[in-house]
C-alpha cells in the first residue's frame, strides 16, 4: 500500500514538474521573442488580425511586435499565433521557400511571397503563401480582403479584419508627351486627358491647360506697356512700348485717339501722334484662354508758362 501511494506521489510530481517546464518554456519563448519597432517614415504598420478555421486568429501587431511596409513594398516583421507562434516575414527567415520570389512584398494593392512559422519542425514546413492561384490578399482603402494559404496546419488565412496605411504611390497628375496621366496610390497608371497645341500638360494638373501670358522683356524694355520718355514738351511725340506672348489679341489705345493692336509693337515701338496734354495709354489682351490683362502708362506734358 505504502509502495502504490509512493509510486503515485512521484507519477504525479513528474507530471507536474512537466507541466511546469512546458510553462516556463512558453513564457521564454515569449518574452525572448523577436521584436519590431517602428519609426514614422521607414515604414506603414500592417495591423489588425487573420482568421484560420485550423488555428484561430493571428495578431499583426501587438507591444513588441509587428509587420512593417518599407517604402519599396518590402515586408517585415513579425506576427503571432497563441497556436503555432511566431510568424516571421524578414527576408533572412524566408530562404529557401518553396517557390520564388520569397520576400514577403505589398505590390501594386497585392500581397505576394511568404511568411514562415518558425516553431515549425519535420513534421511541417511552416511556410504560409500570400499568394497563388486564384488568391492573394488585397489592400484597398486601408482595409485587406482576400485569403493567404497555409497549407492543412493553418489552412485559408482570411485577411478582412487586418489593414495598413501603406501607399506605394501618392495620387498625382503627371505628363507624358501630349497626355496628362493619372497615378493612383497603388501605382496604377491612366490617361486622363491628351492635350491638343496649343494647350498643353502642366505636373500636377489634371486638365490640359493653354499657355500663361507672358511678357517678353527685351533691350531696356520689359514686356509691359511703357511710353518712353513720360514727359514730353507739347508738340512732341513719344515711343510705346509692349511685347507680350500667348495671347489671341491685344490693342493698346490712347486717350488722344493713338490706337495700335498686336501682340507686340516691335523692337523699335510706336510713335505717338503730337502730343498736346496729359495722355493716358492703355494696353488690353484676350489670353488664349478667354482670359483678360489690362494695363496703363501715363505721358505727361511739360506745362508751359508764358510772361504776362
Amino acid at each position: 500500500m505504502m509502495y502504490t501511494f509512493t509510486q503515485s506521489l512521484s507519477t504525479t510530481l513528474i507530471r507536474s514538474a512537466g507541466y511546469i517546464a512546458v510553462a516556463i518554456l512558453l513564457l521564454a519563448l515569449f518574452f525572448a521573442a523577436p521584436t519590431k519597432s517602428f519609426s514614422q517614415g521607414t515604414g506603414s504598420a500592417i495591423t489588425g488580425y487573420g482568421w484560420s478555421d485550423t488555428i484561430g486568429w493571428i495578431s499583426f501587431d501587438g507591444p513588441s511586435y509587428g509587420l512593417a511596409v518599407a517604402s519599396d513594398g518590402t515586408v517585415s516583421g513579425y506576427a503571432w499565433s497563441d497556436t503555432i507562434g511566431w510568424i516571421s516575414a524578414n527576408t533572412s527567415d524566408l530562404s529557401g521557400c518553396p517557390s520564388a520570389p520569397c520576400s514577403a512584398t505589398l505590390s501594386h494593392g497585392a500581397l505576394s511571397g511568404w511568411l514562415k512559422v518558425l516553431s515549425a519542425d519535420s513534421g511541417w514546413d511552416g511556410w504560409i503563401s500570400l499568394s497563388g492561384s486564384g488568391y492573394g490578399p488585397t489592400l484597398s482603402g486601408g482595409n485587406f480582403s482576400g485569403y493567404a494559404w497555409g497549407s492543412t496546419n493553418v489552412g485559408w488565412l482570411d485577411m478582412a479584419l487586418a489593414h495598413s496605411t501603406f501607399h506605394q504611390c501618392g495620387a498625382f497628375y503627371g505628363c507624358s508627351a501630349n497626355d496628362v496621366t493619372y497615378t493612383d496610390t497603388e501605382c496604377n497608371v491612366t490617361t486622363a486627358a491628351t492635350c491638343v497645341a496649343p494647350m498643353a500638360c502642366v505636373t500636377g494638373v489634371s486638365t490640359c491647360q493653354y499657355p500663361a501670358i507672358v511678357y517678353n522683356p527685351g533691350s531696356g524694355t520689359t514686356g509691359h506697356l511703357q511710353v518712353r520718355p513720360q514727359v514730353v514738351r507739347p508738340g512732341t511725340t513719344a515711343t510705346v512700348f509692349w511685347n507680350i506672348s500667348n495671347v489671341s489679341s491685344c490693342a493698346v489705345t490712347g486717350s488722344n485717339g493713338d490706337s495700335w493692336t498686336g501682340a507686340s509693337s516691335g523692337s523699335g515701338g510706336k510713335t505717338t501722334a503730337a502730343i498736346t496734354e496729359r495722355t493716358t495709354y492703355t494696353l488690353t489682351c484676350t489670353g488664349l484662354d478667354s482670359s483678360h490683362i489690362s494695363e496703363s502708362a501715363v505721358l505727361n506734358v511739360i506745362p508751359v508758362f508764358q510772361e504776362q
